[in-house]
């Protein structure tokens, strides 16, 4: 989680307004203490942890739906969240919505082709198994035609090493950047 939130203190940096779409818990908003971020989350009860952890703006809502006007924020990002959304597009299209001119939007989803992946999808129960878009390439088309984009792999995972380069087979993360059209 360190190692995310540091990869999103640079990506974001400048940003005035930003939001979390998936918040959860609010750990990326307890590891970024000094940007403006609002946390949105469907579920009422990751939204009371997270306002245990940190003192921003949390807000329930849908990703299909956001509750904000056109153009409010500056930065959008989405950590381990659109593979989950039954209709991704209406989540990036939303996100489109939000941003200001030229906003940037940050995805990191989880990578299908990673060890990672397949050892944690492997286990009966885990919650990567309630993954409802196992490949990128889609979403990331999606996004294309929304921002201009650019993709790279992220958080490099061998057993207990981690570290932040990684290929299509050990990163556990794939990053979908980009700027609104």
């Amino acid at each position: 989680m360190d190692l995310e939130a540091a990869y999103l203190r640079r990506e974001l940096s400048g940003c005035a307004r930003i939001l979390d779409v998936g918040c959860g818990i609010g750990s990326i908003e307890q590891r970024l203490p000094e940007l403006n971020v609002t946390g949105l989350d469907s579920s009422e009860e990751m939204l009371i942890e997270a306002r245990k952890r940190s003192d921003k703006t949390f807000v329930k809502g849908e990703s299909s739906s956001l509750p904000f006007a056109n153009g409010f924020f500056d930065a959008v990002f989405m950590v381990t969240t659109l593979e989950f959304l039954t209709d991704y597009k209406k989540a990036l299209d939303e996100a489109a919505r939000i941003l200001t001119n030229r906003g940037r939007l940050v995805v990191l989803m989880l990578n299908p082709d990673s060890g990672y992946f397949k050892a944690h999808y492997a286990k009966e129960g885990d919650y990567f198994r309630n993954i409802k878009h196992s490949g990128y390439a889609g979403i990331a088309t999606y996004a294309s035609a929304l921002f201009y984009t650019s993709m790279e792999y992220f958080l490099g995972v061998d057993g207990e090493n981690v570290s932040v380069q990684g290929d299509r087979n050990s990163a556990a993360l794939f990053v979908i950047k980009g700027r609104k059209r």
